[in-house]
């Protein structure tokens, strides 16, 4: 268990956070200068916080109201760097070993064998880092790190520097070292799809400030803020004003999309005339096909616009709409087998629908 509780000014910028966390994974999430990095420095010591406290286990690492500040050697964090901070004079099994330093001879030698065979180090054992790949490198690191069976895993963009199909398979592997090594692991990154294939949690990081901690469905679908909704890749985020609210509905309207209808967010006081903003993830976006009649119910939301422009990504096209008077853009994301099915090519007049349970509204 690790609980935090942190403050600390910088020139021109401030971070405040308070976080408790289990021994799970969660990903800190946000824009490039939204103080990741700089909340993992002062977890693990290499920064030292203006004031407030860190505890792991209910063990008091820092406390800057009693003058508690254990060094790093001493808090059993690991931290894992994204230039891998290898000693370029020691061999793989001589760099994994220095992490094991703390342990008697045999239990040293134990952990090394089985942190090379669990990192797909086999015959590697001798190289030294220049001989390595930079997927073979992170391993070592990774490696070295937990051999020091650190309470703590602090990962700071890892996998940022490799080609993507080094990144996939070293995602797969760090789902599966969690699997085996249940410690609290905080990792951080900028990558959309990183953060949601490998957070069970996810903390979006904005200005030094937490705007949400949750499940990654929660962040992911349901953002508790504007920026929250940006940073996760919702796109398509309006402004509304509510005609009305009946049960669990929300009517809204918008002057290019039409009206609106979504299920109202559990525990909004959501009144008529109240501005709010609502948004839709590109894949929720369902295009209509032309030759098939809507049913009374799936008029709800059918939004008509013009193709602006489609750009190819990978398995999937992005679609943008305009739709209304103005230049408002809708993003769309279908695969590519709907896009040439339905010719979806730019200057199509095209109808889409918005799906009421994928609308989320933000107050």
């Amino acid at each position: 268990m690790l609980e935090l509780s942190l403050k600390k000014a910088f020139d021109g910028f401030s971070i405040d956070v308070g976080l408790s966390l289990g021994p799970e994974l969660l990903v800190l999430f946000g824009p490039s200068g939204a103080g990741k990095s700089l909340l993992m420095k002062l977890v693990s010591g290499i920064l030292r916080p203006d004031e407030g406290s860190v505890s792991i286990d209910s063990r008091v690492i820092f406390d800057s109201a009693s003058g508690v500040d254990l060094p790093m050697r001493q808090r059993r964090i690991g931290f894992v760097f994204q230039d891998y901070a290898l000693f370029s004079h020691m061999t793989v099994r001589d760099n994994i070993a220095y992490g094991a330093h703390g342990l008697s001879a045999p239990e040293a030698r134990e952990s090394v064998a089985v942190l090379v065979t669990l990192m797909r180090l086999g015959g590697l054992e001798a190289r030294y880092p220049h001989e390595l790949s930079g997927g073979q490198r992170q391993r070592v690191a990774l490696a070295r790190t937990l051999a020091a069976r650190p309470r703590i895993l602090l990962l700071d963009e890892p996998f940022s520097a490799l080609d993507y199909q080094v990144r996939e398979k070293l995602r797969a592997d760090l789902l599966a070292i969690h699997e085996l090594f249940p410690i609290t692991t905080i990792l951080v990154t900028h990558d959309l799809e990183e953060a949601f294939m490998l957070g069970t949690r996810v903390a979006v990081i904005n200005n030094g400030r937490l705007e949400q901690v949750g499940g990654r469905e929660d962040v992911f679908y349901r953002p508790a803020t504007r920026n929250v909704a940006r940073f996760i890749g919702m796109r398509n985020i309006f402004n509304g004003v509510v005609d009305g609210v009946d049960g669990g509905t929300i009517i809204m309207h918008n002057p290019d999309i039409g009206i609106v209808t979504a299920f109202a967010p559990p525990d909004a006081r959501v009144r008529p005339g109240a501005r709010v903003s609502f948004c839709i993830r590109p894949e929720e976006v369902i295009v209509v096909r032309p030759d098939r009649a809507l049913g009374h119910m799936a008029m709800e939301n059918v939004v008509e616009g013009v193709i602006t422009s489609a750009l190819a990504k990978g398995s999937t096209h992005i679609l943008f709409l305009r739709v209304g008077a103005s230049e408002t853009l809708l993003k769309v994301e279908v695969p590519n087998f709907v896009r040439r099915k339905l010719a979806l090519a730019s200057g199509a007049a095209t109808r889409v629908l918005l799906k009421k349970e994928s609308i989320w509204v933000i107050p």
